[in-house]
């Protein structure tokens, strides 16, 4: 007898979500899947390369990875999540043209990843922006080439250096990577401006602790520090920011910072659609999952067709020394969880053993700019291996080449790379197409008053 075939609803299109859906495709056989990924976007996006695309070394379509070209075996519905009852299995998407669709299924996935996590400081609304998108990098890219821009037309001082001043708020590894190219593409634009000096920049990174990118370990975290300092860039530690009102961002000691541009990369938090479901929670919002990657209760007990995998859910790191502890939200992780979920889905169709998840952790790879970067690296036996500028630089490009999802991505990614070493890299700002109607806007304003439809 033919067996019935099974829905596997996916709910996120990332690292996590498409390696599942891959796996799914890859090793489905004879077993009958439909299987459904739910992403409001159309592509999944190769976040680690987000720095190198507002630095203007990576084409922002080269780490967009289309979902219906990837997951060629898999439907694809552009949507959001709605509302879903992992007791009735049962699933509400509202889609991109705003009808509403109801899915049932047999297994679900929750792979919906982070957000931005930010507070309610005065002004952070109207004058951040976040760093963890394709358009967030890209903005960036174009608004520190017009800033620098807009402050040689400047004749007031003030104005001046305010458009000259940019703020990264968040010092994790993220944040230093994003603002390690961002300052050396604004050094590239100011040389190229004769109406400028160097000396005018002023970059600022606001960190809470007492310590930037903790990840690579205390050691490579203080040596990046004095990296920074070194190439002029203003940290303060054990600060935050009290408000950003009109671009004068307060800061936790007083002092007062006016600055045009904010970029906000304060840590994450997990994808507030999750509120929509009735799914167990962690302390954090993170979705409860055992090591086999299934949802569990509070009880322990196992919420049936339910995981969950990536940036959004809690799953406990039995390969810590430290316990309790749990896996952190990163590439290496979501793209593991995914392929073993994969494995896992159809070992629970077909009566098999679903195995536990466990992963040491390969260490953590931080790229501050051309030829510079920290790296603390975990090689099979040999743990704990420091790299620092241009070996951990070339290790960060030679890993990130290798794992960004398919061929055709890591042939665009690594001929830019090859171009780039050629010509130089891409300091041309496109900042007109964030508001592409202007110009024919801009035509009918021209149109005689008394001039009708022609």
């Amino acid at each position: 007898m033919t067996p019935r075939q099974q829905r596997v609803l996916i709910l996120g299109g990332g690292y996590a979500g498409l390696y599942t859906a891959l796996g799914l495709q890859r090793h489905r056989g004879e077993t009958p899947l439909d299987i459904v990924v739910v992403d409001r976007n159309p592509y999944m996006t190769y976040q680690p390369l987000l720095p190198e695309v507002a630095g203007g070394h990576v084409a922002a379509s080269d780490v967009a990875v289309s979902l219906r070209r990837t997951l060629r075996g898999s439907r694809i519905i552009r949507g959001s999540l709605a509302s879903l009852d992992v007791d009735a299995k049962t699933a509400r998407v509202t889609a991109v043209d705003g009808s509403e669709l109801d899915l049932d299924y047999d297994h679900v996935v929750f792979a919906l990843g982070a957000v931005t996590r930010v507070f309610p400081t005065p002004g952070l609304h109207d004058n951040a922006v976040g760093f963890k998108t394709i358009e967030e990098a890209v903005y960036t890219h174009n608004r520190v080439l017009e800033q620098v821009a807009l402050a040689a037309a400047h004749t007031d001082a003030d104005a001046r250096a305010k458009a000259l001043t940019f703020m990264v708020v968040g010092g994790g590894y993220t944040g230093v990577e994003a603002l390690s190219e961002l300052s050396d593409l604004s050094k590239i634009a100011v040389r190229a401006n004769p109406a400028l000096d160097i000396s005018e920049l002023h970059w600022v990174l606001i960190e809470a602790l007492d310590r930037i990118a903790p990840e690579v370990g205390p050691e490579l975290s203080k040596w990046s520090l004095e990296q920074l300092r070194e190439r002029g860039i203003d940290v303060r530690l054990k600060t935050t920011i009290t408000s950003a009102v009109d671009g004068n961002v307060e800061l936790s000691t007083g002092e007062i910072v006016p600055a045009d541009t904010i970029i906000w990369t304060a840590g994450v938090q997990p994808n507030p659609a999750l509120d929509h479901t009735n799914a167990p929670r962690g302390p954090k919002g993170h979705v409860v999952a055992n090591t086999r990657l299934q949802v569990v209760r509070d009880d322990g007990s196992v919420v049936e067709g339910a995981w969950a995998v990536g940036d959004n859910a809690q799953i406990p790191d039995l390969t810590a020394a430290k316990q309790p502890a749990y896996y952190p939200p990163n590439a290496q992780n979501a793209l593991r969880q995914g392929v073993l979920l994969a494995h896992s889905i159809l070992a629970s169709i077909r009566g098999e053993e679903v195995h536990e998840y466990r992963h040491a952790s390969l260490g953590t790879i931080a790229g501050f700019g051309v030829g510079h970067g920290a790296a603390l690296l975990n090689l099979g036996p040999i743990r704990g291996v420091k790299l620092r500028n241009l070996p951990a630089w070339l290790a960060h490009r030679a890993y990130h080449g290798a794992v960004i999802p398919t061929v055709r991505r890591k042939i665009r990614v690594i001929a830019g790379w090859a171009v780039e070493a050629a010509t130089g890299r891409e300091t041309v700002s496109l900042a007109v197409t964030q508001h592409p109607r202007h110009i024919f806007e801009e035509s009918f304003d021209a149109l005689p008053k008394n001039d009708s439809a022609g």
